[in-house]
């Protein structure tokens, strides 16, 4: 077991330890209380000058810090109490809770067992302890999980922060938030993590869990794998894995939300990871643009109440999903003759096979269970039992030289795509190779670490394999939308060419009526080449598509025929027409790969 395990403290007990409180002791000191209060051990008590004495108000709830933004902004007071069972909570309020009538306030100290006074006169007392109480000691707040500060806040804990340097969350999540904790690290890995070794496509969700606090140091952009396959195969399995480095099994997501709703989730998710479920689920005519958000880690610009623009919501994240189809499949189902999802989207979502292909469904070795299936049901198990220590285990090792660990990643990425990229292959297939590289790195590194119980090289070895499946039914190593333009056209061809092309030697006896003709077709050597008019060209066989780009691809394959001077469209005299420019389109077409 390596430092980094040993030193990784089982975080079940995190808010229960004093400690929470006794980094501020020293500048508790000064801490002015208002006139007339007091702390006593009872709770926090008010003079109000007549017989009756110092009243109780509310629990003990001390005042560690006051708060605020790198701006100067968020002002907030982080606040410590310990309910009945004696367990001590630690909360960031944010200032404008006191702006109305405390209602929000009380709920949030209720709803954590602190006492409040029902006396409505006594209540009155705790907004003014709050809001006139005064201390020396400042926190940074931040209102997102992960890095600040060279810190890494989560709502309830922040890792790597100082004495001198405290980091404090204080977004909306403070106290709803998917970030549990149960089990020991050792137990976590026996298990979950042990599963994945041998299991390509359980290994690789598992490492994904560790990418993306490295993001930002290696100035990467967000993205994601989605797993595809038919139901029961064991999707599921692996996003529970995954979820489990970081909480609870209530860290899965679902894809069935708005746009909006999901901005809120990737912020909550930033530069930790994002589980989502049942890709099916999400609207076919949001599909590409929420994946594409997602990954970019940009919400849309909006107005404020006074019409002035709001900063956007920003994250970083790398998200491991699962659904029946692909990202490219959901969005032809848009019902606007959409087939595609643009080739910078797929590159950052990258559709992998769940089924490993060794009849065992999502998995290629068993670990000595019986079957797959209860293979299946002991992950899940376990994640349900056992979760939210590896992911901070990780992050505190690595904010202890993030420099370090950059560096190495760096070197891993480019092994790996040097080791795994073809020759000649084309630069969205060596991103594709990169983000593989990434998410192989942050499997290495955390192996390395004693996090995960692997023989070093397992996280590599599972990357690989999923980079070599996915280049596989990609279909080649060329340019994804020169191959969506082959096919673009090919597909119109085989739905319409009987229906919209007219025979061009009108002596053919037989021929059906052509309505709303496309184009014409000749025979050669018994096959058919076809004559498509300018206008259907560009607006029907390359809708959505750059139809210049289309000609060009098609040209250099051979498939398209092009005139003495190299233009893409070539002068026929037409049945009817008369001397007008076409794009021929050789039978070739119907034999050339994509890729």
């Amino acid at each position: 077991m390596s430092n980094a395990t040993a030193q990784a403290k089982d975080f079940a007990d995190i808010e229960d330890d004093d400690a929470i409180r006794a980094s501020f002791v020293a500048a508790q000191i000064k801490t002015k209380l208002p006139d007339g209060f007091s702390l006593r051990a009872d709770g926090l008590c008010f003079d109000f000058g007549d017989d009756s004495g110092p009243v109780r108000v509310a629990g003990r709830i001390e005042v560690l810090a006051q708060t605020r933004d790198d701006l100067g902004a968020s002002w907030g007071l982080l606040l410590a109490w310990k309910d009945d069972d004696g367990r001590e909570h630690r909360w960031a309020m944010p200032r404008s809770m006191l702006a109305g009538d405390g209602t929000d306030l009380r709920a949030h100290l209720l709803d954590r067992g602190c006492y409040v006074t029902p006396v409505l006169k006594s209540r009155a007392k705790l907004l003014e302890y709050l809001a006139t109480i005064s201390t020396d000691a400042r926190a940074h707040a931040v209102e997102h999980v992960g890095w600040a500060n060279g810190a890494f806040a989560l709502p309830d804990r922040t890792i790597g922060d100082t004495e001198k340097s405290r980091v404090i969350y204080q977004g909306s999540a403070a106290f709803d938030h998917p970030y549990r904790v149960s089990g020991s690290l050792a137990d976590w890995q026996g298990a979950v993590a042990l599963y994945g070794e041998g299991n390509s496509r359980l290994a690789v969700s598992i490492s994904s869990a560790f990418v993306a606090p490295l993001l930002g140091l290696l100035g990467e952009e967000g993205g994601g794998i989605n797993l595809r396959g038919p139901s029961s195969i064991g999707k599921s399995t692996a996003l529970a894995a995954a979820a489990s480095v970081w909480g609870a099994p209530a860290f899965v997501r679902q894809w069935r939300a708005t746009a909006n709703g999901l901005e809120g989730t990737a912020v909550l998710h930033n530069e930790t990871l994002l589980c989502l479920d049942e890709l099916a689920q999400l609207d076919a005519k949001e599909a590409g643009s929420v994946a594409y958000m997602l990954a970019n880690g940009m919400g849309k610009a909006r107005a404020g109440r006074t019409g002035a623009l709001r900063s956007p919501a920003r994250w970083r994240t790398f998200f491991l999903s699962s659904g029946e189809i692909s990202l490219a499949d959901l969005a032809g189902r848009d019902g606007r003759g959409a087939r595609r999802s643009a080739a910078g989207q797929e590159i950052r979502i990258l559709d992998v096979e769940a089924d490993a292909g060794a009849g065992l469904g999502l998995f290629e070795t068993l670990h000595g269970v019986p079957s797959a299936e209860q293979l299946a049901r002991a992950v899940k198990d376990g994640a349900a039992s056992c979760y939210g220590v590896a992911g901070p285990a990780f992050v505190e090792a690595v904010a202890a030289d993030p420099e370090m660990f950059a560096e190495g990643l760096r070197k891993g990425i480019e092994g790996f795509a040097r080791a795994h990229v073809p020759a000649g292959a084309n630069g969205q297939v060596a991103r594709a190779a990169r983000r593989f590289g990434i998410v192989a790195g942050a499997g290495e590194i955390a192996i390395r670490l004693g996090i995960l119980p692997w023989q070093k090289g397992s996280a590599h070895e599972a990357a690989a394999t999923l980079f070599q499946g996915w280049l596989a039914s990609r279909g080649g190593v060329g340019s994804s939308e020169d191959g969506e333009a082959v096919a673009m056209v090919r597909s119109f061809l085989e739905a319409h060419g009987s229906s919209r092309f007219e025979p061009i030697d009108h002596d053919i006896d037989g021929q059906p009526r052509v309505i709303n003709r496309a184009g014409f077709w000749q025979s050669v050597n018994g096959l058919r080449e076809h004559l498509i008019l300018p206008e259907a060209w560009r607006k029907e066989v390359c809708a959505g598509l750059d139809a210049k780009q289309v000609a060009r691809v098609l040209a250099e394959r051979g498939i398209l025929r092009t005139d003495a001077g190299g233009k893409h469209s070539m002068a026929r005299t037409l049945p009817g027409l008369g001397k007008t420019r076409v794009y021929v389109v050789t039978p070739a077409i119907f034999e050339t790969n994509d890729g």
